[in-house]
This record gives C-alpha cells, structure tokens and sequence, in this order.
C-alpha cells in the first residue's frame, strides 16, 4: 500500500468520478423502475420468475429511485469526522440493503490491518476487537484484491473465514473503499435471515455507498496532507528566521534537529559533522540521550552514512535492523529502526548528514523526505551564515578595538601636536626671558635687583624643564616595551588606523583611494610596535595627501637576508630631486599649512633608532615608493642569499651630535675675537644673540631669513655661522648645507627648541656641526662658538 498523499489534482479527479458513478447507478434505478411501471396489468409472470422469486416491496427496485439517491448524497464528503461519516454510511446500508449486519472497516498501516470504526447489529464491544488481515476472509480478501466479493450459505467455509465463523449470515458482499486511488478500507453488509440474496442493484447501491465514504476519506486525507504541508512549512519558516538573525552555532543546530523530528514525525534526530579521519561526530541532537554526543561516530564509507556519502542522496530504509550490509551501522547499534540519512551541502560538497529515526519500522512519504531535503538546505545555510557573521563580528570587534586604539593615537597625536607648538613657542619665550636676564645679571650689582633678576632665571628654568617634559608627548622614543614585533602586524594595524582618517574624505571628493597589500610571512624585528606603527602611518598618510586624485597604495613586505624590507608606494605626481633630498628635513613641507614638516622626519628617526634605513625613489609624475629595511630580531634572521644590505645614508658612521654640558662659571672662557654671522626670524632672540655675541668682543651680523643671511654670508669673511632651525624662506638646514657647498670649513651652529628629537646623523648629512638647545645660558652659548672654532683646521 503507498503513503503518498493526495495532490489536489487526484482530490478533485476522485471527486469527479464519484458523481459520474452515483450518476450511473441512479440513472440505472430510474431506468429499471420504468420498465416496471410500463407493464401491462395481469400479464403473466415472467419465465423462470415464481412469485417466490418476485422482490418484496421493500428493496430499491420497489422505492423511488430519487429519494434513494437522495438519503445516499446527503452523506457529506467534507465537513464532518471520519466517525459520523461512517454513522451515516452504516445507517444507509441498514435501512436501503435491509441488512441487519453491517460493518465498515477501515486500513490501519501501522498495524498492517483493517480495524472496524462502525457497525450495525454486533455488540459495541465486538467493534473494539474485530480486526481483519488483508487476505483473510471474505472481507480480507475484498480490501486485497480490490474487487466486490459474495458470499451465501455453502459458499464460504466458516474454517476458511473466521469473521463469518463468529458472525454467520446467510448472505454476504463485501466493497472496497478506495480513496485516492487505493483501497482504504472495505463496507461489508450481511443478512442473516432467510431473504433472496442481494441483487445487482443492492450491491451497486453498496457500491455507491462505499464510493461516497471513499470520497470523505479522500477528502480527509487530503485536509490532513495540507495541514501537514503548512505544519512543515510553518517549523521551516520559522528556522529560516532564526537561521537568518545570527543565532548561537549550537543553538541554531539544536533548534534544527527539533524541527526535523517534527517534520518527519520521528523521535530521534540527529546532525553528523565529518571529524577528520574519525569520520562523522554529532554535534547536536534531539531523542538521544546526552551520552550519545560524545560517544557516536559514523564512518563515511560503510552502512547508510557511507551510501549517502556516495550518492549525495537522501537514503531511506524501513528497517535497518533487517538491512544487510548495515550490521555494524551506528543507527542499527542504537537500537532503531526506520531511518533516513539526508546530505547537508553547501557549494557542491557534502558538509554533514541529518539523520532521523524511529524505534518503529516505517515508511518515509515523499513529502517528508522533501521538507527534510529543503531543512538540510536552510541548515547549510545557517552554518555559512554562522560562519560568516562570526567572520564579521570578529572583523567588527577588531575594528571597534583599532577605534579604540585610533582615538588614542589621535589623541597622543593631538596632545603631541599641541605639546609641539607650545614647546616651540616657549622655548623661543624662555631663550629671551634667559638671555636677557643673564645680560641684566652680568650689569647689576649686588643688591635686591640681582637677587629679583636671580628668582627670575631660575623660575625661568624651571619652566624650561616643564617644556622639556612637554616635548615628550611630541616625540616617539625607544622607551620601554621593545622585544620582538610582528611587522605583518605591524602593517596592517597601520593600514586599518590610518584608514578611517582619509577614506571617508577620499570619496566624498570622488577620488578613492586603492589599497593593495602584499605581506609576505616574515621574521620578526626587535624595537617597539608603537613607534613602528607610528613611522608606518606616516607613510601612508604621506601617500594618501600624494594623492589628492585618488590612485592606488601599495604597501609591499618581503624577507631579505639577515632583516626585513617594506616598501610603501603612491600614485601620485612623485616629487622632483631637490624635494626628495629634503624630505627628512624637520619641517619641510609641501603641504603647508595643512602638515607640520615633521612626518617622514619621525619616519628617519624611528629607523635609526632600529637599525634600519630608509630610501626614497621618485620620479617627477611617477609616483614615489619609501622604502625601509629593518635588522631581523636575534635568533630570527633569515638565511643568507648573496644580498648587498641597504646603503645606509651618507654620514651614518660619524658620531652623534655633540650636546654639551653647561661648564661651570668658573672656567667661563672667552674666545679669541672672532666674525660670527646670526640667523634668527625671531627679533628679541635676535638681538639678545648679538648682544651677547658683541658683548664677549666678536664682530656680529645677523639677518631675519635664510636667503639674506646666506647673502652676508655670501659677501663676507665668516668664522662661525649660528641659523635658528624654522627661518622663513629657507629653513636652517638649508642654510648650513649652503654654507657647506660655498666654504666647507666654516662651522654651522643650529639653534632649535627640538635638539633630542632630531637625529644627529640627519643633521651632519645637511652640513651641521653643532647644536645649541633652547633654552641657554650665555655661557652655554659661549662655550659652543668656542667648540665650533676649535672645529676649523689650524692654517
């Protein structure tokens, strides 16, 4: 017998050919009832017809065939329960059959029998005992052959047929009720006193009858298939839901395996994930017991796991307890019976098996066995949907830490940058509030004044002190904290810090930005993460305002022996030579006012500092690429491969840049008369240079720029040239090199407020000598035009 359900195509067919036989059986009544009313009175009887033989009065032939047909439609095909549809079925085979034994039996699959659900003239609890075995009997065989069988006195053996042996009759039909195509159950009606046996028209009649009841239960089913259809459809609707949403892994497949055992009306179902060579685990079940998660395994190639793995398919099996080849399966091992094993796939491959099972043998319908295929479907799905949302929150956390982290860079840069600007400015501030106070101490005699004068520069020191302290929140030193650093790392933290300070800007202005990374594994550097990120982030942010268009960066890691090289590129115009030798100069820029200068500055600094280098290529509308190399950490260089280390810049072996103590006063000296020329844009230290300068007895000339002070310079006799580092038109550095190209031997002092931020090397690069550090004593200051004149060679 199948289980399949009902389309409402086959309902509808089913429905329609009921009527056409009710049709036929009335036409038939009404046209036999005719022939009975068109005979002429007193004409003999028929042949072969006693009056014995003749039909009572009371059967069909006898009645009106319309009000037959009419008590036999008015048993509803919908509307009602299965059990007042039988009632009703009943009464009509009692009352138009005169049968005084009928009985409707309806096909149980579960028990494999047909179970009597109505009767009239047995004991009510005869009806909660009787059932048949198809085959067996009058009735058994009926429902089996499908076809309407007689009995009468002698013509079954009561042995042969133990439902007759228990209620005897004298004459006996059995229909089948089909339903949907296929035998459902079978209406028998039986009469036990002495009457003529049923005739043609009483078993069409039954037959009728039967039909009709086949229609209800047609009916039935089909109200109970989409009722099951919308139940599925319902449980799947509402996994889709929570499949979509970004539900917990082991919640979502727990929920899964409760909705599969609803829509397949099993107990027991359970998910299978492949666990390397162990072959499948469970990862969540429902109906087994907790033990069962840790201890199930299923192997890919053998019993009903290893042919799903093999066809790709659903596999169904009635009973794997009967099943050969599947003695050692672990469905079978757990005791159960009815099985079916449904692929889980995403992107052509076999991720998981849902398995459902029941301790009963049965068969799966082809409706459960789809809704099971489309909850494998949603399944794969909600694992990749997992796995992605867990992708993006991860991603999302690790934004939400680097927003963190940007804030507080942005911050320190903030802090730094405002620390900067007031250190610089005090300290030019404190250089004259110093300078001229040693001046007035050097003229005051003894007394309240001096004393007053005294407080003044010590005070004035002390504020000196707190500049200095100020000026290391604009620096990034080697501190604390160095070790091995991942540069990888290092890399893409700068790529996501630096990113939201120009993305948003880039394309809203319609030039965006393309990042390509290219990171190679690497060995790890010794220094400080903070201040490699640090001098990274300079970079791209200089190759992002590179490119006010928009184009593409690159940022591109390799191993090379005994350290690491990371190149940095832009698409930009590129910059020609005699910007790209100043490039490392302390605030040069091409950018002002929007940049400070002091980028690619730190960038030098923080790679010194490392051990490294730094290059830079650029063509003139070429773009241009930074290049650094830094020394692996000790234990992590990489093996040697006939490679020539970066060129180190020119002056990296001279020593550093001397910045001397302040001598005690007592061995004060002053210096030879000598020709000195001051370059300070500031006006008050200006003049409190040449006055201290005149007053040790040197000849002084000074000018407010660099271009002027390179013109004295240019039309004069020099010993020694002091250039504030920030000058208009050109900076100090610019200065001392030009002094350097037109009379090498002259010394060059360069006055700065940021003498430990500079890198010693850079500066002996540009041609300076010597640094003097705002703020100074006057005896500092003369200590360090001593220094610079014992520099030049002894003619």
């Amino acid at each position: 017998m199948s289980d399949e359900r009902p389309s409402p195509d086959s309902s509808t067919q089913v429905l329609r050919d009921s009527l056409g036989e009710i049709r036929q059986s009335l036409d038939a009544l009404a046209d036999h009832l005719q022939r009975l009313e068109a005979a002429p009175a007193g004409l003999p009887p028929t042949p072969g017809v006693t009056p014995a033989d003749s039909p009572p009065a009371d059967t069909p032939d006898a009645r009106d065939a319309l009000s037959v047909g009419q008590e036999i439609l008015a048993i509803p095909s919908s509307g009602l329960e299965p059990a007042q549809v039988f009632s009703l079925a009943i009464d009509r085979v009692a009352r138009l059959l005169s049968a005084d034994r009928a009985m409707l039996f309806v096909w149980e699959p579960d028990g494999s029998r047909l179970v009597a659900r109505a009767g009239r003239g047995f004991r009510r609890d005869d009806l909660e005992t009787i059932s048949i075995k198809a085959g067996d009997g009058l009735v058994g065989q009926a429902f089996q052959d499908e076809q309407i069988l007689r009995s009468s006195i002698g013509a079954v053996s009561v042995a042969g047929d133990p439902f007759l042996a228990l209620f005897p009759v004298r004459d006996a039909v059995a229909v089948p009720i089909r339903a949907a195509g296929h035998a459902a159950g079978v209406l028998y009606a039986g009469r036990r006193a002495p009457r003529p046996a049923f005739s043609e028209q009483e078993v069409l009649l039954l037959l009728v009858i039967a039909d009709r009841v086949g229609t209800a239960l047609a009916h039935r089913q089909f109200v109970e298939t989409m009722g099951g259809h919308i139940s599925r459809l319902r449980d799947l609707e509402v996994f889709l839901g929570q499949v979509l949403v970004g539900q917990e892994m082991e919640d979502m497949l727990s929920r899964a395996c409760e909705v599969a055992c609803r829509v397949a009306g099993v107990r027991v179902a359970a998910l299978g994930v492949p666990a390397g060579s162990a072959g499948l685990s469970l990862v969540a079940a429902s109906g087994l017991p907790a033990g069962a998660l840790s201890s199930w395994r299923a192997d890919t190639g053998y019993g009903l796991t290893g042919e799903m793995f093999a066809t790709h398919r659903p596999v169904l099996c009635r009973d794997i307890q009967s099943r050969d080849g599947c003695e050692n399966d672990v469905l079978r091992e757990a005791g159960l019976r009815a099985c079916l094993v449904v692929p889980v796939r995403l992107r052509h491959q076999t991720v998981g098996a849902l398995y459902l099972a029941d301790p009963e043998a049965r068969e799966f319908t082809p409706d459960e066995v789809a809704s099971v295929q489309v909850l494998a479907s949603l399944l794969a799905l909600g694992m990749e949907n997992n796995r992605l949302y867990g992708e993006v929150r991860t991603a999302f956390e690790g934004m939400a830490s680097a927003q963190d982290q940007l804030v507080q860079t942005e911050k320190a840069r903030a802090v730094g940058a405002m620390a900067g600007g007031i250190a610089n400015e005090f300290n030019n501030l404190l250089a004259i509030v110093l300078g001229k106070t040693q001046l007035m101490l050097t003229r005051t005699p003894e007394g309240p004044v001096r004393e007053g004068l005294a407080a003044v520069e010590e005070a004035a020191w002390r504020a000196a002190d707190i500049v200095r302290r100020l000026q290391g929140f604009a620096t990034t030193s080697m501190d604390d904290g160095t070790g091995p650093v991942d540069l990888a790392a290092v890399v893409q933290d700068a790529v996501l810090l630096t990113r939201a300070l120009w993305k948003d800007e880039a394309e809203a202005r319609g030039a965006p930005i393309e990042v390509v990374t290219d990171v190679d594994r690497v060995p790890p550097v010794e220094g400080q993460a903070a201040a490699l990120r640090e001098a990274v982030m300079n970079l791209i942010l200089n190759a992002v305002d590179a490119m006010p268009r928009g184009g593409r960066l690159g940022l591109t890691l390799r191993r090379v022996d005994a350290g690491v090289e990371l190149h940095v590129s832009d698409g930009g115009e590129g910059m020609p030579e005699d910007v790209r030798r100043r490039v490392f100069d302390p605030f040069f820029t091409t950018r002002a006012p929007h940049r400070t200068g002091l980028g690619l500055s730190v960038v030098h600094g923080v790679v010194t500092r490392h051990r490294g280098s730094v290059r830079v290529r650029s063509e003139h509308g070429g773009g241009t690429t930074v290049t650094l190399w830094f020394p692996a950490a000790p234990g992590h260089a990489v093996e040697s491969r006939t490679h020539v280390m970066p060129a180190m810049p020119e002056g990296l072996e001279m020593p550093a840049m001397p910045v001397m103590e302040d001598p005690p006063e007592d061995e004060i000296r002053t210096a030879a008369t000598v020709s000195i020329l001051v370059l300070e844009d500031e006006e008050h230290i200006r003049t409190m240079l040449v006055e201290a300068l005149s007053g040790a007895g040197h000849r002084v000339e000074s000018a407010t720029d660099g271009l002027t002070g390179l013109a004295h310079f240019q039309g004069g006799a020099f010993d020694v040239v002091l250039t504030d580092l920030s000058l208009p038109e050109c900076s100090g550095l610019d200065v001392a090199r030009s002094v350097k190209r037109m009379r090498p031997k002259t010394p060059v002092v360069l006055i700065t407020g940021w003498g430990h931020v500079l890198d010693p090397e850079r500066l002996r690069d540009s041609g300076v000598d010597l640094m003097l550090v705002k703020p100074f004593r006057l005896e500092r200051l003369l200590s360090v035009v001593g220094d610079a004149l014992r520099l030049r060679p002894i003619v």
